[in-house]
């Protein structure tokens, strides 16, 4: 197991994720990032607009992932 991070990029700004999860693989860790995306995007109040994007990050900080929130 390998821990993720799924930092979100809103309206220009970065919230981090200092905290991650376990994931078998990065395949794995990359549909959850997708699965996240899907859920901010079902939000009523979510701004489709805004540009916002999971990012998917190894724990050497490398980006395997982008989902953008549509």
């Amino acid at each position: 197991m390998r821990r993720y991070y799924f930092p979100i990029f809103h309206n220009g700004e970065t919230q981090t994720d200092d905290v991650g999860e376990m994931f078998s693989s990065a395949e794995v860790a990359s549909r959850y990032g997708a699965r996240v995306a899907r859920d901010i995007a079902s939000d009523p109040d979510c701004d489709r607009d805004a540009g916002t994007v999971v990012i998917v990050v190894d724990a050497s900080g490398a980006a395997i992932a982008r989902h953008r929130v549509r």
